[in-house]
């Protein structure tokens, strides 16, 4: 009896150690709101403007300018410092923006805090990849080209 009893115990406590088990607390980027996936801290890569033609334009940021950082707070703010090499490879803080930001619809609404608020019209997150900027028929891509944007590439660190 004692054998069956200790059997029973064992078997019930594994299969409430089972239950008490969850997946991982680590929510994949699929499983993560465009909100969670956009809070964080972003180095700005590039800049890059195209045109409907196809033809396009990139700027790679020196690593002076990479030193720059765009910091995304859950609490709705957001801050950016930018970097620049003025002279003799002196690599120096160029300025700060901030203002508030917020998702509605999928899309990205800020207000930089001189401004009225604005929504981006390119906005895109994938995997540490944010890409923030505007689409703009005005953007000089050329009399043929009606449709064009530019946008700021950031990695998450």
């Amino acid at each position: 009896m004692k054998t069956k009893h200790a059997f029973f115990l064992g078997l019930l406590i594994s299969f409430i150690l089972c239950l008490g088990c969850s997946k991982s607390d680590d929510a994949t980027d699929a499983e993560k709101t465009l909100e969670e996936q956009f809070i964080g801290i972003w180095k700005p890569i590039k800049f890059v403007a195209a045109c409907s033609s196809g033809s396009s334009e990139t700027e790679i940021y020196s690593t002076c300018e990479q030193t720059g950082r765009l910091t995304i707070n859950a609490n709705g703010n957001w801050a950016e410092t930018y970097f620049y090499e003025y002279t003799d490879n002196m690599c120096e803080e160029d300025g700060v923006s901030n203002g508030t930001w917020k998702i509605v619809n999928g899309k990205l609404i800020v207000n930089e805090s001189e401004f009225e608020e604005a929504e981006v019209t390119f906005f895109e997150i994938s995997g540490n990849t944010l890409k923030v900027g505007q689409y703009d028929d005005d953007y000089p891509c050329g009399a043929d080209d009606t449709s064009s944007y530019y946008y700021k590439e950031y990695i998450k660190i």
